[in-house]
């Protein structure tokens, strides 16, 4: 199974129906340098890897590495797609199959993994992108910046005010200097919300729909600040229409050709939205129960049906609302969007996600996990 070096969402969408088609041990193929994962894309990639890892009894990825020397083992890692592939595979092979990179490639990932979750985890930062992984599967899932230090295991997760603080900083270290900064409401808003989501893969994405602890479980953030050309970006984009058409409509600011979007992206790789919500698998649902399903779960807030819903959401909502953001969901057997580009009815009403089929009519493949992306157009501070 080859990845292609140019991928977004839309080319993921069909990459996973190949991986179903294709046997549960074939190798994953995956360039070092892949292009074109930009406003969700590199999440995207992420999902369909996990997807893949999940469905395999022993994944093993195939790579371009012509040696264990070779500086592209550790070029593989510095992208949250290399090091989401290398922490799922179980073996790994060079540009030939007689190249065995698997200890040089998990020990690179395993050292840019430690300094993610260290207390200083700037150096291993990408320029204006920023990545938190937990790795539950090999002990590694309790981050500094999401959990509490702990001497004995992992900590517990912090709480909802420090989330609040997380999202700032997030935010200040992700958009630069000179453009519009999010309001603190706007950061509590976000940070409610990624707290309510951790807190909900706690609760359901570390196992199956049965309980088991999952063989594989990645759960992840990335934020991100994008700053294409208008015209590249719808470009990069089409092969998912509703995205493409949300960013037909951004405009640079006067004299500029650039577009500025703040990215916040969360996943997980549990058993999505419909499972967790009714406990049943998603062989026995049908496509309104399922899209019912995923809908009551994403308005509440939680897969808990009895739960209250989180305090997070709305706010994110009016925020999205407020700034004409974009929001995707990937979850199961759906791809659910909303554009709030164009001004609601009622302002505080609930979102209505839309949802999403390929453009041949075919059904989508069923996901690991959840994942959720935000956009958020940025302009320049006056």
């Amino acid at each position: 199974m080859q990845i292609a070096r140019l991928s977004n969402i839309g080319t993921c969408e069909s990459q996973l129906r190949e991986i179903v088609a294709a046997g549960k041990d074939e190798p994953l193929k995956l360039p070092t340098r892949g292009g074109h994962l930009t406003a969700g894309g590199e999440v995207a990639l992420v999902q369909l890897i996990i997807t893949w890892a999940q469905r395999a009894a022993a994944p093993h990825l195939q790579t371009y590495i012509t040696s264990a020397e070779d500086t592209q083992v550790e070029s593989l890692s510095r992208r949250l797609y290399g090091l989401s592939a290398v922490l799922c595979a179980k073996s790994i092979s060079g540009v030939r199959a007689d190249i065995d990179v698997t200890a040089s490639a998990k020990d690179a990932a395993l050292e840019r993994l430690k300094q993610l979750q260290s207390n200083n985890p700037k150096p291993a930062y990408r320029g204006p992108s920023i990545e938190i992984v937990c790795a539950d599967h090999i002990g590694r899932g309790a981050p500094y910046l999401l959990y509490n230090p702990s001497p004995v295991g992992a900590g517990a997760l912090r709480s909802r005010s420090n989330f609040q603080v997380l999202a700032a900083w997030l935010a200040r270290q992700t958009i630069p200097k000179g453009y519009s900064d999010l309001g603190a409401s706007d950061a509590e808003a976000l940070g409610g919300m990624l707290y309510e989501i951790f807190k909900n893969t706690e609760d359901h994405a570390l196992t199956d729909r049965n309980g088991d602890r999952l063989k594989l479980s990645i759960r992840a953030i990335k934020t991100a600040h994008l700053s294409p050309a208008a015209d590249d970006l719808e470009r990069i984009v089409g092969d998912f229409e509703p995205l493409a058409t949300y960013c037909a409509g951004l405009r640079p600011r006067p004299g500029g050709n650039q577009v500025h979007l703040f990215e916040f992206s969360i996943l997980d790789s549990g058993p999505g939205f419909a499972q967790s919500w009714t406990k049943r698998p998603l062989a026995d649902l049908n496509a309104e129960e399922e899209e019912t399903a995923v809908k009551e779960c994403f308005g509440q807030g939680s897969a808990k049906p009895y739960r209250h819903a989180g305090q997070g959401l709305p706010h994110v909502i009016r925020l999205l609302r407020k700034e004409g953001g974009f929001l995707r969901l990937r979850t199961g057997r759906l791809s659910l969007f909303a554009d709030f580009s164009q001004p609601a009815d009622l302002e505080d009403a609930d979102v209505r996600l839309e949802k999403w089929n390929p453009p041949d009519g075919g059904p989508l493949t069923a996901a690991a996990g959840t994942l959720i992306t935000i956009l958020i157009p940025m302009r320049r501070a006056s």
